[in-house]
Parts: structure tokens; sequence; C-alpha cells
């Protein structure tokens, strides 16, 4: 033990010695640090976190290449380790104090930039701060583990200074220290699962963003220990005191035996990729930290209330504050600001019966349909269309459940799906009264041939039951050819719709209507039941033919605005009425402060003109900023758009 301690001991005394470990130690990181929270605007949300940990990892790198590495081969070559042979020193206490030496020197600077990011820049330390130090501390003992291999299998500084500049940038590169990962295809993504840095960055960010402990990360953990161990082994092993002492090329397979731990758990994730997923979803989280300020916009609170000029700030993916005017400066609340003058912010629409399971027409080619990959692309057109949720109506619910799936772990971005309830589809009188009988939450449909009695929608009224009358679906039974296409040839339907779905759906125009139904009717008893007082709920029928996939709930509006229900109306149906039907009030469906920030922000008044509703500039989900011009044409949706 007096060994051990006296080799650390001088181990770190010469270390402090050397500017080179200073700088790469201290100066380097702190530098990093500075830099990317102004490129970053640290001050946002959580983006503080990101910020610590690239420079954490680009710390822990530097400590086990530089550091351990290249450090070992200069003492071998200026024949430093020779004056140790002649002590005798066996290697292993050498390797230890080494790595213990690179662990004593590097965490302070850990110390020194958590303390910076908490007082300039308001960073909350995680919740499990001591999991957190003991995975950096992992990571340094794994990664020096690594550089030290990495010496001993090289017989020189220039060959040394090669080897190690490739693993290093690899590994910086590579891993989401400097460019996210999600940036990635999908395959070099999965490449990626292979390299320790990579386990490094998801790691932390895991702990740091998401309160992690390490049992939640024990692959990764595990990992980093086995590598120290096994380091430490081959170390011994293929220790040379000596520059004479030459290594075969074939040696330098050691490498490949240090990163087992890694090469184990990258081809585990080639088919499980849970880390893969968990990249995503981090990289999700940060872009819902951000702070931003929308300001000079009328706000659609959801509950009827209109603020005519107002503000929406956004922090950490919920509304922060609500002002009546046009709000503070940005910077003084750290957050990006959007100018919101001529616009209407409204809480994320909600369309409350789609058929996930049914295209709304045929494709050309019936080859080009895919179900599975339809419905996850369906919910991409619903969140780019301002519909940020759905209620699919009951159809194909295993792949329904998949595709929600998909959306809520951040594997794709999509609208959130809500499966049904106990709402209740009915197509005359008769069937409304039985409903009501059976004690059922909502009616849907109603009835498009005959007038459903006054004193239904009293009880219905009284009974708190919803009622969702469909009007999209009575038009395009009772349409002309020629309106059938004027339906199909809406902006937003071009926008979203695959054109091969919209060429094969055009041969559809001259169908007969596959059951009866009267428009009059239809539109009738909607304005009856909202002059009786019932709880109106917006829902398309989107998935029949005709009704594409995203936009439908606006039209479905406009046609409530037509018959005769006010506009305000019209959007509480599907905002905050169809949240409360949900269960999901609590969440979204009014501009709430504290509530989820998932809005639509779009070009004019939709209180005036309802179909304003169909200019959508902006769409936010839990804070995130949904890059509309992209989310089409992310990989999980362009095999569903063949050819297009």
């Amino acid at each position: 033990m007096k060994t051990y301690l006296a080799l650390i001991r001088n181990d770190i005394r010469l270390a402090f010695r050397q500017k080179v470990v200073i700088f790469f130690n201290y100066l380097m990181p702190l530098t990093f640090f500075f830099v990317f929270a102004q490129a970053f605007h640290a001050e946002q949300g959580g983006a503080i976190l990101q910020v610590v940990t690239m420079v954490t990892v680009i710390g822990i790198l530097g400590n086990g290449f530089i550091g351990a590495g290249m450090r070992a081969v200069q003492d071998r070559e200026t024949n430093i380790l020779r004056r140790y042979k002649v002590a005798p020193i066996s290697p292993l206490p050498m390797l230890v104090a080494s790595t213990i030496t690179g662990l004593v020197i590097y965490m302070p600077s850990v110390l020194v930039m958590l303390a910076l990011a908490k007082a300039r820049y308001g960073m909350q330390m995680p919740r499990h701060s001591i999991a957190m130090l003991l995975f950096i501390v992992l990571g340094v003992m794994a990664l020096r583990a690594i550089g030290l291999i990495l010496s001993s299998v090289v017989n020189s500084m220039a060959e040394a200074q090669i080897l190690v500049q490739i693993a290093y940038m690899a590994m910086l590169f590579l891993s989401g220290t400097t460019f996210p990962t999600t940036l990635f295809p999908p395959w070099l993504l999965t490449a990626t699962q292979f390299i320790p840095s990579t386990w490094l960055v998801t790691g932390l960010q895991g702990i740091m963003i998401r309160n992690e402990t390490l049992l939640d990360n024990w692959q990764a953990a595990g990992a980093l220990l086995l590598t120290m161990f096994i380091g430490l082994f081959i170390s011994v092993k293929i220790f040379r005191w000596e520059k004479e002492e030459k290594m075969r090329p074939a040696a330098k397979l050691w490498v490949v035996a240090v990163l087992l731990p890694f090469l184990a758990l990258g081809t585990w994730q080639t088919y499980a990729k849970d880390n893969v997923a968990k990249a995503r979803l981090l990289d999700r989280d940060l872009a819902r930290s951000r702070s931003r300020l929308i300001r000079n916009a009328r706000i659609f609170v959801g509950d009827g209330t209109v603020i005519e000029n107002g503000a929406v700030l956004v922090k950490d993916g919920r509304i922060a504050e609500i002002y009546e005017d046009s709000g503070p400066d940005p910077k003084s609340v750290n957050a990006d600001a959007i100018e919101g003058a001529g616009k209407t912010i409204l809480p994320g629409l909600i369309d409350m019966r789609v058929h996930l399971g049914m295209p709304g027409g045929v494709f050309e080619d019936p080859k080009k349909y895919d179900p599975e990959h339809a419905m996850t692309r369906a919910l991409a057109a619903y969140l780019f269309s301002g519909v940020t949720a759905v209620r699919n109506a009951g159809d194909a619910t295993a792949a329904a459940v998949k595709a929600r799936d998909l959306v809520d772990s951040a594997e794709n971005e999509g609208a959130q799906l809500f499966l049904t309830g106990s709402a209740t589809d009915s197509h005359d009188v008769r069937e409304v009264e039985e409903a009501l009988r059976a004690g059922t939450k909502g009616i849907e449909r109603g009835s498009y041939r005959e007038k459903i009695p006054d004193a239904d929608f009293a009880l219905m009224a009284k009974s708190g039951v919803t009622y969702d009358p469909m009007l999209s679906f009575a038009e395009v039974m009772t349409a002309t050819a020629a309106a059938r296409l004027e339906l199909m040839g809406r902006s937003l339907v071009q926008q979203v719709a695959p054109k091969e779905l919209l060429a094969g759906t055009r041969k559809l125009v001259n169908a007969p209507a596959r059951e009866a139904a009267d428009m009059s009717v239809a539109r009738h008893n909607l304005v009856r039941a909202y002059l009786a007082g019932v709880t109106l709920i917006a829902g398309s029928d989107a998935g029949n033919a005709m009704l594409f996939h995203g936009p439908a709930v606006q039209h479905e509006l406009a046609l409530w605005v037509d018959a005769g229900v006010p506009a305000g109306e019209a959007l509480r149906a599907a905002t905050l009425n169809a949240a409360r039907a949900l269960g999901a009030e609590a969440r979204f469906g009014s501009i709430t402060k504290g509530k989820e920030a998932t809005l639509v922000v779009v070009n004019g008044n939709p209180l005036q003109d309802i179909r304003a509703l169909e200019s959508v500039s902006i769409v936010m989900q839990k804070g995130e900023y949904v890059d509309r011009a992209g989310l089409l044409m992310a990989e999980p949706y362009r095999r569903s758009r063949g050819n297009r």
C-alpha cells in the first residue's frame, strides 16, 4: 500500500508541474464551457445541462487519451519508466497510480464547472448528484484504461499520436458529445452504440435531465466498470518499461479486447435499440426545455376567454406565464422571442374521432399502402396540421397502440394518440336513445336522417353527455363530385396526403353514398344541441374516403360555423372540451399556467374567419418547436410516402 500511495503522490506532484496537464484538465474544459454556454444559450431552460454533459465528456476523453495514453508513451520514450524498473516496482502499482492520479486531477474541474453552471446559469443540481459523480468517476477510470492500452500497443510517439487521434476524434464526434446523434442516419446511430463515449453521454444526460439513477444506467455503468478492470489486466500483461521493447502489429488487437463490453452492448443495441430510443428521448427533452416567448399575439385560452394582445412564456415544456399585454423583454426572462403580430395562439387542436387503420382513400398501387407505417405517418400529418392529439375510433387497435408508443417514447414525432372509450356511434334516434339509457358518456354522429328530440338533448346536457356531430362525414356522403374534388384540393390536404393516395382517391369522387344522409338535418341537430347546452366535442371521422388524416378537424369546425355555431364554441369543442373528454384536461386543452406548452399559432383570427385554422404558422408540442418542414420527410414516414 505504501508503494501505491508513494507513486500516487509522486504522480500528482509531477503532473501539476506540467503545463499541458493544467491546460487539458482545467483551462480547456472551462474554455469549452463558456464557449458552449454562449453558443447554446445556456441561460435558457435545460440548455446548461447539455453544455455540462458535453464539456464533461470532452474532459474525460482528454484525460483518458492525452492524460493517460500520450503521457505513458512519453514516459517510456524518454526513459522515465526505466528508472522505476530498477526500483524494482511491478506494472500494477504504476498503472493504478496513473488511474487514481488522473481522477484526482480531473474531478476538481468538474466541481468547478458545476458550481459555475449553478451560479452563472441557474442550473438545478440533479436529484441524484452522487450518482452523477460516481458515473463520471467510472467514465474517467474506464477511458484511462483504454488510453493505457493504446499506449502499450504503439512503438513510438508518432504512432501513438495517430492511434490516439483516431480514437479520440471518433469518440468525440460520433457519440453526441459535439453533434446530436439524432441527426445521424439510422445505420450510423446504431453504429455509435459500440462507442464508449456514446454511453457516457446518454448516461450523464439521463441522470442530469431525467433524474435517473445508476441502476437506471446499469448497462453503461457495468460496461465502464468492466472496461476499467479489463484494461488494467491487459495493461499489466503487455506493459513495457523501455522504448527498445517493440510490439508486433497484431498487438493492436488488444484495443478490441478492452472494448469488448461496449462491443457486446453495441451488438445488443443492434436489436434492442433502447439506448437509441433513449438518445432520441433525451434530445426531445432538451428541445422541450428551451424557453420561448410568443408575444404580441391574440390568445384563445380554450375556455372561451380571448386576450386580444398578449404573450405566452414557455419554459421547460410548460406554460410558465401568460401576459395580457405584449409581455416582458425576452432577455429579462432568458427566452427566444417569437413575434406573433397578426397571429392567434390556441391550445393544440384535438380530433376526437379518427380511423388510423383507414387511409382516407385508396392508393393507385395498393402495394404502396403499408398500414403500420401509414399510421405513424398519419400521426405526423396531424401534428404538421396543428392537431396535437387524436382519438382513434377503435380499429386496428394493436397497430394503433404500437404507433402511440412510438410517439410517447419520442421514437417518432406525431400527435398524441388516445384509444376510444365509451363513446357511442349512433345512426338514428332509436340508437341515440338506447345509448342514453345505457349510460353512454358521449354520442357520435347522432342522426343524419331525422331530428333528435329536444328531450334527448336536454338529458344529454343534464347528464354531461358529449355530442360529436361529425358533419364532415355527412358532407362527403351528400357532396357532388365537384364538391368532393374541392375538398381534396385544400392546401393542407395537398401538403400532407401522399400523391399516390390523392390520385387513387380521385377515382372515387363519383362513388355513390354508402348510407342515406341529409346534411341539413345533421346541421340542424348540431345547432339545437348547442342551444340546449350540450357539451360539444369535435371529431372528423378522418380515415373514411376523402377525409384525409391531418387537417380534417379544421374543416369540421368550419362546417359547424357555417351551420350557425359561434366560432368560439367550435374552437372550445376542439380544445378544452375535447381534453376533458379524454381525461387530459390537467395536461393540455387550454392555455393555462402550469399546463404542457402544446400550442398552435395560426395566421389571422379564427374567431372571425374559422378557416384561418388551416393557415398554420407554428406548432409546439410540450414546449418543443416542431420542425414542420422536415416532419413528414423524417425516416419513419418516408417509407409510406411512395415516390413522392
